[in-house]
């Protein structure tokens, strides 16, 4: 479930975290936006075509027309690869210059330089991104096959349960899920992927899951294989489930026990102009601000999960996955060209 997170007063944070990138004055109406009309647009990638759609209209287009400065939105898949491409190495293809994505790319991508690390602040010491929302990763099923939820257990035992599984193309998450389906409680998870061991058992859970697998690489992909019955129980963000049309919506269950939750955050993409750097820091410290965010949560609310039916979850570490993601990343990679 996307949530919008009050993990620290954001506005004092922000002055905190972008002091040491520039000053952060925003450009008033007038005067500006005759004079901009020829600035180069800010292209800021974000996940989720819902999601993207709702930032557009709270942040983007107020603050392109107060500012008069262009701004150009787009979804990606979240990659540091991706992020590489577009930043310090854009070699013709377009620098970006803010990237909304999950907390460990952040962190990945600010420790190869390819975000600007930012001021730290208490809940934030290393500066590597602005926090945006939290997530989580559940079990969603048809209920046309069951009224009862499955548990990652049930997703994969395809004799009692036959029928297409989707995960994330992605071994965060994934991984986490495949040990935990094969009787790791959540709380010993990352112990066992910091050993060869349990990397090796993660896989050959994996593998007995192969043949059965339907990839998704954004929340909307996600959403998308459950909503036209391409899969009969997936992995997915609550949210994105939520967004599937209401026709549809009320056929799909969604399980919370064991879910994976981790946050998302802005980045100030490395390699720009100066001049863009401090649009870039314009428009981040605009987001922010508490009417944008009321407006952003008037058009894309966050959810308020259940009391009663509160269950385990796994937050994603993302410290783990700052040190292993390249390694874990070529592994999974390999396994899946050597799958058959």
């Amino acid at each position: 479930m996307f949530q919008f997170v009050p993990r620290w007063s954001i506005r004092s944070a922000l002055l905190c975290l972008l002091a040491a990138t520039g000053g952060l004055s925003l450009l008033p109406v007038s005067g500006h936006a005759a004079r901009a009309r020829h600035k180069p647009a800010l292209v800021v990638a974000t996940m989720d075509s819902r999601l993207e759609q709702a930032q557009n209209a709270a942040f983007f287009q107020p603050f392109a027309r107060m500012s008069g400065q262009p701004v150009i939105h787009r979804v990606w898949h979240g990659t540091v690869q991706e992020l590489d491409t577009h930043g310090l190495h854009a070699d013709g293809r377009g620098s970006w210059s803010l990237v909304f994505t999950d907390d460990s790319t952040i962190r990945a991508a600010c420790v190869q330089g390819l975000v600007v690390h930012l001021a730290g602040s208490t809940t934030n010491p290393d500066g590597c991104g602005v926090p945006g929302l939290t997530t989580q990763v559940v079990v969603a099923w048809d209920r046309a096959w069951s009224g009862t939820a499955p548990r990652w257990a049930d997703f994969w035992d395809i004799v009692r349960f036959p029928g297409k599984r989707g995960l994330r193309h992605d071994p965060r998450t994934t991984l986490e899920i495949a040990l935990m389906a094969d009787g790791v409680p959540p709380d010993d998870v990352y112990n066992q992927l910091a050993t060869t061991q349990g990397v090796d058992r993660a896989f050959r859970k994996l593998s007995q899951l192969r043949p059965y697998i339907t990839w998704w690489s954004t929340p909307a992909e996600a959403a998308s294989i459950l909503e036209h019955g391409q899969v009969l129980m997936s992995s997915a963000p609550g949210d994105a489930v939520r967004t599937i049309a209401p026709a549809r919506r009320d056929t799909i269950g969604v399980n919370a026990d064991m879910a994976l939750s981790y946050g998302l955050s802005w980045g100030v993409v490395a390699g720009q102009s100066a001049e863009q750097l401090g649009q870039s820091r314009n428009l981040l410290h605009f987001i922010i601000q508490p009417d944008r965010q009321a407006a952003f949560l008037g058009l894309y609310p966050a959810s308020v999960p259940d009391p009663g039916h509160q269950g385990r979850v796994l937050p994603v570490d993302v410290q783990f996955w700052q040190t292993h993601y390249a390694v874990l990343s070529r592994r999974f990679d390999t396994w899946l060209r050597n799958a058959t």
